[in-house]
């Protein structure tokens, strides 16, 4: 940590200041005696004349200080063991001085701040919280309520809620996926079976190990982005190995790989750290879970599946057998009642991408701890300060000079009149300084610099003084109107002087900042997640196939809407994870389209897979984290979104429709009777 402030230390270093200032004026008043008689001897005058001349020296040194020193009297002297002192430096008509509030709020709390080291890790905030909590734990403090808050602790909670669920929430998403990808395979041989749930939950499994060699190797901690990755990739990873195993590794399949891993990989281009992780670590889970997928069936010499012949027959058999007296006419009424209900989802949403820039969006980093004790400690702390985090006002460049000093004068002023409701004055270096009145000299400010003890200076300026801090506690508000605060304080400071420029900053400013860029990109990232992945389709199949891309991209701009709309109508917030939800929903709609569009019996297939999905994203609820809950609903839901768009435009658009393998020379069947096959 880099320091430590409290009410004690503080009052300790004015104790020790006002000795040194007490000393140095004896040492001073003697000096200034011995100055003047060394100066009358040297000028040859008499005994007499050389002790009047040390007299006058004398008392004029007493007239300068002694205005000071009377002052003083009344306290007594400046030690902790004299409370005439500690009222007199720490409160003026019953209140705590302004310059002492940042550690003594009001006469019934006390604040002991810790500043961690700008460039601290994570691991060592997390032990330095567990090491303030132990000292708090071992001092009796009798009836007295102590509460550990503050940033780094919601930072430290999460990474120990983190720790303790990343292994239960992805141990229980393989046993969930294991056991639907059973009941998938029932109807198979036995190594069928054994071979439909082992390969896709041992390429799910390697995937996720090699997300976590990678942080590794990049030497990136344990963070919340894991928490929703690893269970949710159980799930989705293990869907091209499915299709795998029933389809082979055809152009198809392999395209739809490369496109699910395509729309994940629109999130990796978010400006926000959290969610390019989240992105990155989809994308190539997805991809690896494909290649271990292919590998093990070549290795364990699993058959994949034939070529059309046999299962062909069976599509002709079938519809040959039927007994309705026209099943084309059947098949049209089934694809006119598709069409229908297309243009009621497409409405539905056109509506949702339309509600999208209003709905709410919530990107505070206290709400990411909803649901953990320390969201109700951080409450009540708020509610004991005042203020629910801390905003700096730097000024970079000379925080040491006359101009700076009256700078930071004006800028508390402004600040103060324009915003006295949501901001509470914490310190600032006309606190620390405002004994040297309204215009000091650069001189007169540094021989105050010299004489205020260094341990309160860093709480407002640079070791070096070439940066001044005016800190203001913000009271609690949404993270909008935290935005909207700092932008019109930004609008309220006065120009900063010759040389120097004015920054704002602190959690809130970080929090505003990473709420403006999660609002200005929700719409083209989630334009951007669904045209990617039918994009990488049209790529992969080629212009000849250009209608399946585009009856993707119909079908994930479906599902993200109806997410969307849903999202609306329900008053659920977006959040930094559910904010991509257009990537997220995109690459499981185009692949589930793809796949019913093209193989008679991709149905049973894509129920698995989408279970499995579903899954995956359903075990997060297990989670103690409210975001966590959330996204797990949200994405759940948008695998079912992506299922439902899918089945109406594959109904909607019936095309030439092949048995298990889209081979290069596909077996044509009629459209109606392919239709009427492959809905069961």
């Amino acid at each position: 940590m880099a320091v430590v402030y409290g009410p004690g230390t503080a009052l300790n270093q004015l104790a020790a200041s006002a000795q040194n200032i007490l000393s140095d004026i004896s040492f001073k008043r003697q000096a200034v005696a011995v100055e003047a008689e060394q100066q009358a001897r040297a000028a040859g005058r008499t005994d007499q004349q050389v002790a009047q001349a040390k007299k006058a020296a004398v008392e004029r040194f007493d007239l300068r200080y002694g205005v000071l020193l009377t002052k003083a009297l009344p306290a007594g002297l400046p030690t902790l063991s004299n409370q005439g002192f500690i009222d007199a430096v720490a409160f003026e008509d019953g209140q705590t001085r302004p310059n002492l509030r940042f550690v003594a709020p009001d006469d019934h709390t006390v604040a002991i701040v810790v500043r961690p080291e700008p460039e601290v890790q994570q691991e060592d905030i997390a032990e330095l919280v567990s090491s303030v909590r132990s000292t708090v734990a071992t001092d009796d403090l009798g009836p007295v309520d102590v509460k550990v808050s503050g940033s780094p602790v919601v930072l430290a909670a999460l990474v120990g809620q983190t720790r303790e669920e990343i292994p239960l929430l992805t141990i229980a998403s393989v046993i969930v996926v294991g056991i639907l990808l059973g009941i998938g395979v029932l109807r198979e041989r036995r190594r069928r079976r054994w071979l439909g749930v082992l390969v896709p939950l041992v390429a799910a499994g390697g995937a996720v190990l090699v997300d976590l060699a990678i942080l590794g190797w990049l030497g990136s901690p344990a963070s919340l982005v894991l928490v929703a990755v690893l269970p949710a990739l159980i799930g989705i990873g293990s869907d091209v190995p499915i299709y795998l195993g029933s389809f082979g590794p055809s152009r198809r399949v392999l395209a739809v790989a490369a496109a699910s891993a395509a729309g994940f990989a629109m999130t990796a281009l978010s400006s926000i750290p959290f969610l390019r992780q989240l992105g990155g670590l989809l994308a190539i889970g997805v991809l690896v879970a494909c290649a271990i997928g292919y590998l093990l069936r070549v290795v364990l010499q699993a058959d994949f599946p034939r070529r059309p012949g046999a299962s062909t027959v069976e599509v002709a058999s079938a519809a040959g057998a039927s007994d309705q007296p026209s099943p084309a006419s059947s098949a049209r009424r089934r694809v006119t009642t598709a069409r229908l209900g297309l243009v009621v989802v497409t409405a539905l949403a056109a509506l949702g991408w339309a509600v999208l820039p209003t709905i709410a969006l919530n990107a505070d980093l206290a709400g990411l701890a909803d649901g953990l004790p320390v969201e109700q400690e951080a409450q009540e702390s708020e509610e004991a300060l005042g203020a629910s985090g801390e905003l700096d006002v730097l000024l970079v460049g000379s925080g040491t000079s006359a101009e700076a000093l009256a700078w930071s004068r004006d800028a508390r002023a402004a600040v103060i009149a324009a915003h006295g409701d949501e901001v509470r004055p914490i310190l600032s270096p006309t606190q620390l300084l405002g004994f040297l009145g309204d215009n000091p000299t650069n001189t007169q400010v540094s021989a105050a610099l010299a004489i205020v003890p260094a341990y309160l200076l860093g709480a407002a300026l640079s070791d070096d003084g070439s940066t001044a801090s005016l800190s203001f506690g913000v009271v609690p508000s949404s993270i909008g109107a935290q935005r909207a605060l700092i932008d019109s304080i930004r609008d309220q400071l006065p120009p900063p002087p010759e040389g120097s420029r004015v920054v704002v900053t602190g959690v809130p400013a970080v929090a505003a900042r990473e709420f403006v860029l999660l609002d200005e990109s929700r719409l083209w990232s989630n334009v951007l997640g669904v045209l990617a992945p039918a994009s990488v389709l049209l790529l992969a199949l080629g212009w000849r196939r250009r209608t399946e891309a585009g009856q993707a991209l119909l079908s994930a701009a479906i599902a993200t809407g109806l997410g969307l709309l849903a999202l609306r109508l329900s008053g659920a917030s977006l959040t930094p994870l559910t904010c991509a939800l257009g990537s997220l929903t995109a690459a499981v709609g185009c692949e589930f389209t793809v796949m019913l569009r093209n193989h008679v019996s991709a149905w049973r297939s894509v129920l698995v897979a989408g279970s499995t999905s579903i899954a995956g994203y359903l075990v997060l609820l297990g989670s103690q984290l409210d975001i966590m809950r959330n996204f797990a609903l949200v994405l759940a839901l948008s695998v079912v979104w992506a299922g439902l768009a899918s089945v109406i435009v594959a109904l909607a658009f019936p095309g030439r429709v092949t048995t298990r393998d889209d081979s290069r020379s596909p077996i044509p069947v009629d459209a109606d009777r392919g239709l009427a096959e492959r809905v069961p």
